[in-house]
């Protein structure tokens, strides 16, 4: 494993990051569509979108180590510039950095104006959805089982909340 470390902990923060950010996204719409009236779920919702952060980072920085791509810090930062699989790969950086800023504005949503910060919060939904494509479209676990069922489980109630946010009723 010695050689392959940081490949293996980019891949692992990487997957914590899209499930945990697929959790997330799910517990947004289930408050912001009112679908629940639980009163934790906020707290819940800001400790997996903090972990997706986290996760994020860790995912990126960890390929700075990885000796077989070698990125730079403007290939992991930059969408686009990197060689490896660079549309999925771009994709992948600009959802990222569309959810750190997306999250990071939570704590400033007071000085942005509440009603303005909201309709921005809307953003993250693409954000996550840019890294579900970079996952399936970069990611070298994209086809194995265990990870579409992993994904799965956290995706497909996110997404069918996402439709039914989007679609309106009938």
């Amino acid at each position: 494993m010695g050689e392959h470390v940081f490949w293996i902990t980019s891949r692992a923060a990487g997957i914590s990051a899209l499930l945990a950010a697929s959790a997330a996204v799910a517990l947004g719409l289930l408050m912001g569509g009112r679908m629940s009236t639980r009163k934790d779920l906020r707290v819940l919702h800001e400790a997996l979108s903090l972990g997706t952060l986290v996760a994020l980072a860790v995912h990126a920085l960890a390929l700075l180590g990885d000796r077989y791509l070698d990125p730079s810090l403007a290939d992991i930062s930059i969408p686009f510039l990197i060689d490896y699989r660079p549309f999925w790969t771009g994709l992948g950086i600009v959802g990222g950095w569309l959810l750190a800023l997306l999250g990071v504005s939570y704590y400033f949503r007071t000085k942005i104006g509440v009603a303005r910060w909201r309709k921005l919060h809307r953003w993250t939904a693409l954000a996550w959805a840019l890294g579900l494509v970079h996952a399936v479209g970069a990611g070298t676990d994209a086809g194995a089982a265990w990870f579409l069922v992993a994904a799965g489980m956290v995706v497909l109630p996110a997404a069918a909340l996402l439709t039914r946010r989007l679609v309106p009723a009938t």
